[in-house]
Order: structure tokens, then sequence, then C-alpha cells
């Protein structure tokens, strides 16, 4: 009976032992612990020198890598001096933000096309962003007072409500009359503190020269990285995006 029973024990250890073992293959088959479960709305390709972030689920804190991604809700916050880069990850539209700005990403973006919603809540601050075509889509900057809709375009956005537009079209509503003016190559709009009037009209080359300074000093001295974001899409595939990032020379 003793010689039975440490048989019996014996066996049971082995079946514990290959038991575990099948489950420790299984989970190795699963991808690294820092996949996001969801595809990132957009990536902080660059960044200088103090940039936060905010999400409901982690508060706020300062960037200190960049590649940092951006999900829908996020806040980006740049403090004195700092400015970003803001790659969107489903058709690489770029957001310039400069200092002293906030704005909230909004949006949702398809796993298998270029079709994507998108949706920047200025709060504080100057943008400027170039636009790819887009299909179905949409792209939107809202302020309290404005909202600048845009199917593919270069122009800049303040929190303010004034938008000047360096190419292509984007179409500026006043958020409370409901009042809409398209804007083209070299005009601007301006919406009233209320959100009931739109002014418009065309910039000379100073004055858009003028609006457009200060964007580029993110892209000076720099060479180009590809980094690669994983994610799982709704159903449960390891998809990947190739972003572009901006890194000093001489790192």
């Amino acid at each position: 009976m003793s010689t039975m029973k440490k048989l019996s024990s014996a066996l049971i250890t082995v079946l514990l032992a290959a038991i575990t073992l099948s489950f420790t293959v299984i989970d190795e088959t699963e991808p690294p612990a820092d996949e996001d479960q969801v595809r990132p709305l957009a990536i902080v390709t660059r960044f200088r020198p103090t940039v936060e972030k905010f999400t409901k689920e982690d508060g706020r804190y300062v960037m200190d890598v960049v590649g940092e991604k951006l999900f829908s809700g996020d806040t980006l916050v740049t403090q004195k001096d700092g400015y970003a880069l803001v790659v969107f990850a489903s058709d690489k539209s770029v957001a310039k933000v400069k200092p002293e700005s906030m704005l909230i990403v909004n949006g949702e973006s398809s796993t298998t096309s270029k079709m994507t919603n998108r949706l920047i809540d200025l709060k504080e601050g100057s943008i400027k962003l170039e636009i790819e075509p887009i299909g179905s889509g949409s792209f939107e900057v809202k302020t309290s007072r404005s909202l600048a809709s845009v199917k593919g375009t270069v122009f800049g956005n303040d929190s303010k409500g004034y938008i000047w537009v360096k190419r292509g079209q984007v179409d500026v509503t006043a958020l409370n009359s409901g009042q809409t003016v398209s804007l083209f190559e070299q005009m601007f709009a301006n919406v009233d503190p209320g959100g009931n009037s739109v002014e418009s009209g065309t910039l000379t080359d100073q004055q858009l020269n003028s609006l457009d300074e200060g964007y580029d000093e993110l892209d000076e001295d720099m060479i180009e990285k590809t980094i690669i974001i994983r994610f799982r899409d709704a159903n449960g595939q390891v998809r990947e995006i190739p972003v572009n990032i901006l890194e000093k020379g001489n790192n």
C-alpha cells in the first residue's frame, strides 16, 4: 500500500508538471506585456523640452521618451518653450504643437483601412496640421467657439478660433450660430468670442509666413528613424504600425 501511494504521488507530480508546462508554452505565444489592446490614435514622435500627457487611468506625467502613444481621450500639454510633433497612426497626418498648448485627441480608426474619424479639442495654444487626403473619414479641430473640418490640407488653428490655410480647403463653422465659411489657400477666418459670426479674408505672403513661423523648431538637424508600434485589433490579431520619428543626429 505504501508503494502504491508513492507511485500515485509521483504520477500526480508528473501530471501537474506537464499541465504547468503546457500553460507556460501557451503564455509564450502571447505578445509582450507592453502591447496595447487597442490601436493608438496617434504617436508623439518628437518633443522638447517639457511635454506632459494626461490620461484618466494613469493621471498626468511628464514624457521622457519618444514614441509615446496617444489614445482617444488623452490630453497633451506643452509647457513654456515646449514643442511636440504628433503623427496620427492611420495615415501619418501630422500635428505640430507650439508652447503653452493643451489639446485632447478623440476619435476612432479602422485597423484594416484609412477610414478614421478624429477630433482635436484645442483648449489652449496653437497647432499646425498637415492632413493627408481623407476618404470616408473626418478630421476636425474644435475650440470653444469654432469647428474646422478638413479633407486634406495644411493649416493652422489657435484656441481663440483663428484659422489660417497654407494649402487645401478648410470649412470653418461658428459653433453657436452654425455659420460656415470655406477657406482656401492663403485665407484666414476669425470666429468671434460668442461663436456667432465668422470673419474671413485673404492673407499677404508676409502675413502667411509670419503665421507659419516657429513650427519648424523640431525639424532642424534631425535624422529619421522607424519604430514599430504593436497592438491587438478587435479580433485579437497582433498588428504592427511603422512610424517614422525624428532624433538628433548625434544621438
